[in-house]
């Protein structure tokens, strides 16, 4: 009866796949199968000593560094981020925030994770998009794995202009001194989970990275759902 009545349903109201926009069978969620198994991963999940670390790890060693895809312009995986981050379809970022947790999961290190931190936008942007794209992740994962997220312990103190057509030097530079802690002590010693939803030329990361390097004892990892390569 349950079957039957989800076929009426999904007969009279079809959806659509977020990726090809065809209309999907009643077990598939935002992406079809097909859609699914196109997504480029980046398998770095699997590579300790990956690309991503090492370019997340500009002033501070970061202990492990993870992406679920890889970017690239006018691909599937940038059609969905794009979606999520300025079309506000938050549902994109979230199932693939917890697509990223289905793979991680296998990784013992995640439990020794003590705090998750979103990288934090500026108070004017956040307001005029409405949500922090990083955050939706973060919480995502925080939910899945039952950690808590610390969206206030690291603020950006300058609007800075949008990194998107920007050369590689000048996205380094429109990042320094951005980011500040509010009490650096309550990090002391604590492994904090940094998120981000995708990395170019990894500026912005590695500016907050330098800032909570300053915590005494403090581990890094960095998590993000996008990577593009070099």
């Amino acid at each position: 009866m349950i079957n039957i009545f989800s076929i009426i349903t999904e007969t009279i109201f079809p959806r659509y796949c977020s990726g090809c926009h065809c209309i999907m069978i009643n077990s598939e969620k935002v992406l079809c199968t097909m859609c699914l198994l196109n997504l480029n991963r980046s398998y770095s999940l699997y590579e300790e000593n990956n690309d991503l670390a090492n370019r997340v790890s500009i002033y501070f060693p970061v202990k492990n560094a993870v992406s679920l895809l890889n970017y690239s312009k006018d691909c599937l995986a940038s059609n969905l981020i794009h979606s999520f981050k300025y079309n506000e379809d938050l549902g994109i970022g979230k199932y693939l925030s917890e697509t990223l947790c289905n793979e991680l999961k296998s990784k013992q290190w995640i439990n020794e994770i003590d705090y998750i931190i979103p990288l934090p936008l500026h108070w004017r942007r956040k307001l005029k998009r409405g949500f922090n794209q990083s955050e939706i992740i973060a919480k995502t994962i925080g939910k899945y794995f039952s950690k808590e997220v610390k969206s206030n312990y690291i603020r950006r103190v300058r609007n800075n202009r949008s990194q998107t057509k920007m050369s590689k030097s000048q996205r380094w530079t429109n990042v320094e001194n951005i980011f500040k802690l509010k009490n650096p002590a309550l990090l002391e010693g604590k492994h904090i989970l940094l998120v981000d939803d995708i990395v170019t030329t990894g500026a912005s990361l590695n500016s907050c990275i330098k800032t909570l390097s300053k915590v005494k004892d403090i581990k890094i990892s960095v998590l993000v759902l996008g990577q593009t390569n070099h």
